[in-house]
């Protein structure tokens, strides 16, 4: 396979590989052959099979989230690249995965931001809620009694 690897292929070659016999998908410029893996992708073969005929699963990919297991595993289902590959999304000016291999769990989780710093509230509100909680409780159990 290490000979079919280095094989380029064009846009409209892979499109012509969308069923369920002849299943190829492209991922970041990639091309990987999933037919033999259809019955064993464990989100069913309908989404690789709209992944192929959309044409560039990339972005769909990335969004999932797969496992760094997963991740390992597309080397041995790829057969080559895209011709001149672009990446179409607009909105990402560079490909985070580029041609020298499967993505990793940092260009998985994409870029979410640094987490919101916490707040005095994020404190001080459960403890007035557990506060609260505790004088009904107290209240019900000895004040209304004695009365």
């Amino acid at each position: 396979m290490a000979g079919e690897a280095k094989k380029l292929f064009t846009a409209s070659e892979v499109a012509h590989h969308a069923s369920r016999k002849d299943c190829w998908v492209v991922i970041g410029g990639k091309v990987y052959d999933v037919t033999k893996f259809l019955e064993d992708h464990p989100g069913g073969e309908d989404v690789l099979l709209h992944a192929s005929a959309s044409g560039d699963a990339t972005e769909a990919f990335e969004e999932v989230g797969h496992s760094t297991s997963a991740i390992s595993m597309m080397d041995s289902y790829l057969i080559g690249t895209i011709k001149g590959y672009v990446r179409p999304s607009a909105s990402k000016a560079t490909d985070p995965w580029g041609l020298d291999g499967p993505p990793n769990s940092s260009t998985m989780q994409g870029n979410k931001g640094p987490p919101n710093p916490n707040t005095f509230l994020d404190f001080l509100l459960p403890l007035l809620v557990l506060g609260l909680a505790f004088s009904a409780w107290y209240y019900l159990t000895f004040v209304s009694k004695n009365h």
